[in-house]
């Protein structure tokens, strides 16, 4: 769970939080009140994903060792638990 930046207190579910890109809002479950993640940090973990996920796809050419594009699902989990689930949540301004 993550704090509401509203009523402070830890009521948005990690779910909520990783689909809380700036148009989708997470409700809190206690004020009903709305929040977001900026969509700057959405495109971080994009990128993250993306450069790590070519450099698996290199690396599985040059050693011609196709299991390593495996690694491609937890450069994912990677990317958004260091950019979304750590990013801040922020009100939204009505």
């Amino acid at each position: 769970m993550h704090e509401c930046p509203h009523c402070k207190r830890e009521s948005i579910s990690s779910l909520q939080k990783i689909l809380a890109i700036s148009p989708i809002q997470a409700t809190c479950t206690v004020c009903q009140q709305k929040s977001y993640i900026h969509i700057i940090y959405g495109l971080v973990a994009l990128t993250v994903w993306i450069v790590m996920t070519w450099m698996l796809i290199g690396l599985a050419y040059w050693f011609q060792m196709s299991f390593l594009l495996f690694g491609t699902l937890p450069a994912l989990v990677i990317a958004i638990d260091r950019y979304l689930i750590q990013a801040p949540l922020l009100k939204v301004q009505y």
